[in-house]
Order: C-alpha cells, then structure tokens, then sequence
C-alpha cells in the first residue's frame, strides 16, 4: 500500500508528561473526542511493566504459535500497512476493503492511529493487534462506542486463549469504564458476550487483510464463522 503517517507512534509513551497528560484529558473531556488519548493511555499501559506482567505477551505468542492456524503468520512477520482508505473506498461495494473504509470516513476514524516498531515477536504482536484493530471492528461486528471496545475486548480474550491475557484485557475494560465512565453493567454484559463470540469465531488474528479487502464481507464473515447476533450496543451494519 502507498505511504500513509500514523498519527500516534509508541515512543510518547516514554514521556510520563505526555501519558499524564492523555490521561487528564480523557477525564475532564468528552470520551467520544478523545481517542488519540485513549490510544495514549491504553498503548502506555500495554508497552509498560505492569502491562506486560498483567498481559504475559510471551505466553500469548506461544497460544498463537501452538496453533497451526496462527503460526505461520507469527513465524513470517508479514509486514502491514498502513491503511490508504482512500484506496479501498475504490473497490466494490460489499467487500471487505470498501465496507471498512465507508466504516471509518462515516466515523472519522483513523486506521492508522497506533504504531508500535515490530522488532521483535512481541513488538510484532502488539503492532498488528492495532494495525488491524478497526478492521476486526467491521468484521466481527462490534461497533466502535463504549460496549463495541468492550466487546471486542472479550473476543480478543478468547482468540488468544491465555488466561493471564483475559485477565489484562478485563484490566482494560476497567480502565475504560473509569475513563469514558461507561454503565458497568454494559460493559460486563459486552465484553461476556465478545468473549463467547470469540471462542466460536476462527482466528482473525495474522490473516493476509491484503488479499482479504477484495473479498465479499459477508462471505468472509461465513468462511471465518462470524456470529453477530449477541452483539451489545450500535454494533456495525451489515452494509456498515
């Protein structure tokens, strides 16, 4: 794809004024105009001591490397992106690649908010989980308010099968609901939901989403076994 900037890399995260900052501001202001700084605190949090002791990233690699379905994009480090949605909004409608992109320029979404450098395993796991963050968003359903983070949350704790990562995403959600003050009850019903979804879904994670923006969005959500019906709050429109 053509060179497009990210509008957040990891390396603020080193800077504790910017992290403060990020945080103050998700606080006193508007949850719905704050996602660059969520994207601070929660990237901060994952690339941090105690993120990567709630999360154990090398455990996860080793579930993903386990599975024949997901080694052998952990074992190639394919890289991706960014995102050019002006790109994909070229193709068909129905397909993957143009429905994500009317997703995300009806939201005002940036697909390429995050980017962790991948050299290492570890650095390539994190740096994909957010590449493609916004695409599983469409795929799977789950919208892009309070309960769709949420839900998504819980499907990413049962795709990577870790107990300890289940652990740091409920973390998240409780971070989440402190900074965006969300209705717990919600929130706990989303992410339940998102995690019983996850474990009947097929693995989303290190799939080619080149060669997949092409393909029909609802044949790629019947091949990967998508069930969108337990789905909690706007949710993503089949038409999207």
């Amino acid at each position: 794809m053509a060179a497009s900037p990210y509008a957040y890399s990891a390396t603020p995260t080193r800077n504790p004024f910017v992290y403060l900052r990020a945080v103050w501001r998700l606080i006193r202001r508007d949850p719905e105009t704050t996602t660059k700084e969520a994207g601070i605190v929660e990237l901060g949090f994952a690339r941090s001591k105690l993120g990567r002791r709630f999360a154990r990233w090398e455990e996860v690699a080793d579930h993903l490397r386990r599975d024949a379905r997901t080694a052998p994009a952990l074992a190639a480090r394919k890289p991706f992106g960014p995102i050019v949605l002006s790109d994909l909004a070229k193709l068909p409608e129905g397909t993957v690649g143009r429905v994500f992109a009317d997703h995300c320029q009806a939201r005002g979404i940036d697909p390429n908010l995050v980017y962790v450098p991948p050299d290492d395993e570890i650095g390539w796991i994190l740096n994909h989980m957010y590449q493609t963050h916004d695409i599983w968003h469409v795929v799977t359903g789950w919208g892009n308010d309070l309960a769709g983070e949420v839900g998504l949350g819980g499907f990413y704790a049962a795709q990577f099968g870790n107990s300890a990562f289940f652990g740091y995403m409920l973390a998240l959600v409780n971070l989440n609901v402190i900074m965006r003050r969300g209705d717990l009850g919600v929130v706990f019903e989303a992410f339940a939901a998102g995690y019983q979804t996850g474990k009947r879904t097929q693995p989303l994670f290190g799939l080619d989403w080149d060669a997949l923006f092409e393909v029909p969005i609802d044949e790629l959500r019947e091949r990967l076994e998508v069930d969108r019906s337990d789905i909690v709050g706007e949710g993503v429109r089949a038409a999207a």
